[in-house]
């Protein structure tokens, strides 16, 4: 067999499009399987950042047992005007979410499920990006897996926040922008325009490459040609009128929801930027050592970052034989990849999940580079050493995931031995206080919990935590005025603040690590520190 036979032989199978969607399927759920999901489905919020998890999973129980108005969603802390108000990404899947558990009952594997469903169906959607494009269903499917070597994006992605479903709807936009690309229908625009629009209602952050799309519908106004053979927006004036619906949608809605806290009186939801430059110089560099552990442990491993960033220099340093439309949305991506580091540059210390929306940069880098390679390099491309390389490394960081998503729902490790130690419990404390005569109506101080909503929302009881009050004494009078009829304790710690003496001295039950007290609302009576 002569050389080039034998490579055309290569190409010929490892296209098979009629099979390969039935093959991706079964690859996620071995990977699914290998991160142990069929177990964590079924766990109850826990591990890192539990607080935002709970927070979600408040105003979806307050729909559900509530039946608030799709508009009026709330959460367990009445901490505000005392509804519990409060409002943050539009709650269409929250809503969603407690309908079907009014079907079907209160499951939080529903939940779980439904936000894997999301990705799943972005990362098959990406696949077949590659796949049509690139006519090699093997090279498309490792493309699209390596999202799903993330350990950020693994963790997330059969859990409570909305970043994984918004990033999956980008995925989804994404989409269908390139097959209105090949195709300039606009009904794949519409689409486009929907799925981006819902995105961006669930995180703002998920249109950064919606943007991008914009900039390249501007340049092309501008007479710069994304296409050598035609233009790609046909009917600029009709499809810029598109562009403009889906960020007037998100316009309408952050209005909305800032009148809404505004009313209430709630500060618990961010709705704003955190910026480097509200930072002083020690924060910044508290925040720098931080983001570094988390490319350390957290994004990808660390080699696979620094293979990514070397593609992206492959594909600038050969950037005349890259096809420009995918350059320049390379380009204008990592342009707002920046900006939006810098902008919420404060909450990258510690909340990795703010940075979900940012590896759409990672398909996009993968798609440039694969194009340039097949079209420039095909003795590279069509190499199987080249092949079995990547496919080795897949395998490599699949490991290296599901050894870091282990770690964090491992009850002795740092991630979660708080919550195994002082938090499930709360899961387990309906009935007890049931038996002592605290109804579900009941008001309660949770007050070792720093958070807003987590404890509330395991007992499912509405009340306070230590959130806004601080153990400060004058504030938990002002709770017990309010109606808080109940002191739970779960931490010993919380003992040695002398402000809790006072309410401490009518004790009526303890369940594990929880004790309980009785509150007596004395309106003549004023606590002091």
């Amino acid at each position: 067999m002569k050389f080039s036979e034998f490579i055309f032989c290569i190409q010929n199978h490892a296209y098979f499009p009629k099979y390969s969607k039935w093959i991706f399927a079964v690859l996620l759920l071995i990977f699914s399987i290998i991160y142990n999901y069929h177990n964590i489905l079924f766990k109850s919020s826990q591990s890192i950042h539990q607080w935002r998890q709970c927070d979600c999973l408040s105003i979806t129980m307050n729909y559900y047992q509530d039946n608030n108005p799709f508009l009026e969603p709330a959460v367990h802390n009445l901490e505000g005007d005392g509804t519990g108000k409060a409002i943050s990404e539009c709650p269409v899947l929250y809503y969603s979410i407690a309908s079907l558990w009014k079907a079907f009952g209160y499951h939080e594997f529903f939940y779980r499920l439904i936000v894997l469903l999301f990705l799943f169906t972005g990362l098959f959607l990406i696949f077949k990006v590659f796949e049509s494009t690139l006519k090699d269903s093997i090279l498309s499917m490792i493309s699209a897996l390596f999202l799903f070597t993330s350990p950020t994006l693994i963790y997330y992605a059969n859990n409570f926040l909305m970043d994984i479903p918004a990033f999956s709807l980008a995925l989804i936009g994404l989409y269908f922008f390139f097959k209105f690309e090949q195709s300039t229908a606009n009904k794949h625009l519409y689409w486009f325009a929907f799925f981006y629009a819902i995105a961006g209602l669930l995180k703002i952050s998920s249109l950064l490459s919606f943007f991008a799309i914009f900039s390249l519908l501007v340049l092309e106004l501008f007479k710069v040609k994304l296409n050598p053979d035609r233009r790609i927006f046909k009917y600029p004036i009709k499809q810029t009128i598109v562009f403009i619906g889906v960020i007037f949608v998100q316009i309408i809605w952050y209005t909305y929801a800032h009148k809404y806290n505004t009313q209430h009186h709630s500060e618990n939801f961010l709705i704003g930027i955190l910026p480097i430059w509200d930072m002083s110089l020690s924060e910044i560099k508290t925040t720098i050592h931080a983001i570094n552990d988390h490319i350390k442990w957290d994004y990808f491993r660390k080699e696979t970052q620094i293979i990514f960033l070397l593609i992206f220099t492959i594909v600038l340093a050969f950037h005349k034989k890259v096809n420009k439309l995918i350059l320049l949305l390379t380009i204008i991506t990592s342009v707002g990849f920046l900006a939006y580091i810098l902008l919420f540059f404060y909450p990258l210390k510690e909340h990795d999940y703010y940075t979900i929306n940012l590896f759409i940069l990672v398909p996009i880098i993968l798609f440039a580079f694969l194009r340039l390679l097949k079209n420039q390099f095909n003795f590279i491309y069509t190499s199987l050493v080249f092949r079995g390389i990547v496919i080795a490394f897949l395998i490599h960081n699949v490991d290296f995931a599901r050894r870091r998503i282990s770690g964090r729902y491992n009850p002795e490790g740092w991630q979660n031995s708080y919550y195994i130690t002082n938090i499930r419990s709360f899961g387990e404390i309906s009935p007890y206080l049931r038996s002592l005569g605290i109804n579900k109506e009941d008001r309660v101080i949770s007050l070792s919990d720093n958070s807003i909503n987590i404890s509330l929302y395991l007992m499912n009881q509405k009340g306070w935590t230590n959130y806004g009050i601080n153990t400060d004494s004058l504030k938990i009078r002002q709770r017990i005025e309010q109606g808080a009829k109940y002191l739970l304790i779960s931490d010993i710690k919380t003992y040695d603040e002398q402000s809790v003496k006072p309410f401490i001295t009518n004790k009526i039950g303890q369940f594990n690590n929880i004790d309980i007290y009785k509150l007596i609302n004395t309106s003549n009576n004023v606590y002091k520190k």
